[in-house]
């Protein structure tokens, strides 16, 4: 029978954690659904929600700071409009229903590694760190590379996740979720891409993409190919791009045929919506 521990502080959350058979869970909201289906049955619960101090977003020099316990509505409500963020408010208010957005949490959905997880693929294209905290100390992790496969990730044993680090842009990101519904549905596909342009060329560009892969991923090769070009100035060469985007992408992803799509449907679909967000910023660059 597995019981649940209950830390005062970060210190004290690490060191439960890092000896025993334990997991940390924050708003619980897939925790609840995981042991449902018999996982972590045999697990001790260590509960972060008395670490007040991982909850909210504040502005420093080096970008945007948010606590891993800060709730998705927190997210959309104070990122909503703020220029590249706004992206991230989108995929925030797309997780789930109402509940869940008040009670889950950003380093929840990151850890969980779900590939389908909203909000993971606008921080890859953000170039989101994480830091990580144990009794041994500090240490600040690239988000890009961080998930190993579904349910796993690069976090040791002892550490916690206490905040996500987003540096400053200047450019303009999108992010778009393709599902059965806007929300309470989980993704077929999402996107999320984020662009620098002067003089009618991509001068930064970042794409990363969830449910195409064991993991939400960079799309490096598409990357690559979109950075070599000129907007197009007529319909035959927004075709010709497209299809390009279709042959770059095979090289990134390599999705499933699952319940909710096939394989063959993702990859179509993921072209479709990166031209689509590529154009759109395109000509949100220009304004």
């Amino acid at each position: 029978m597995s019981q649940m521990l209950i830390p005062n502080t970060v210190t004290e959350a690490c060191q439960m954690l890092s000896s025993g058979n334990r997991v940390a869970c924050a708003g619980a909201t897939n925790l609840y659904v995981d042991r449902e289906k018999g996982k972590y049955l045999d697990r001790d619960i260590v509960s972060l929600h008395r670490l007040k101090e991982l909850s909210g977003i504040r502005e420093e020099k080096d970008g945007w700071h948010i606590g891993s316990l800060t709730t998705f509505d927190l997210i959309e409500d104070a990122f909503r409009g703020q220029g590249s963020m706004d992206a991230l408010a989108e995929a925030a208010s797309l997780v789930g229903g109402p509940q869940i957005r008040n009670r889950g949490t950003i380093g929840g959905n990151i850890l969980s590694a779900s590939p389908a997880a909203d909000t993971v693929p606008v921080l890859m294209a953000l170039d989101a760190v994480l830091v990580l905290v144990s009794e041994t100390g500090q240490r600040m992790v690239s988000l890009n590379g961080f998930m190993k496969g579904p349910g796993r990730t690069a976090i040791h044993q002892g550490e916690i996740l206490t905040e996500i680090v987003i540096p400053f842009k200047t450019g303009a990101a999108r992010f778009r979720k393709v599902g059965k519904r806007n929300a309470l549905a989980i993704s077929i596909i999402n996107v999320a891409v984020y662009m620098e342009k002067e003089a009618g060329r991509i001068t930064a560009l970042t794409i990363a993409i969830g449910s195409a892969g064991p993991t939400a991923l960079r799309a490096f090769h598409t990357e690559e190919l979109l950075r070599a070009w000129k907007r197009p100035d007529s319909e035959e060469k927004w075709q010709s791009l497209h299809e390009e985007i279709a042959i770059a992408l095979s090289e990134d992803i390599s999705p499933i045929d699952d319940i909710r799509a096939t394989g063959s449907y993702r990859k179509t679909v993921a072209a479709n919506v990166v031209l689509q967000l590529v154009r759109e910023l395109w000509e949100a660059c220009e304004k």
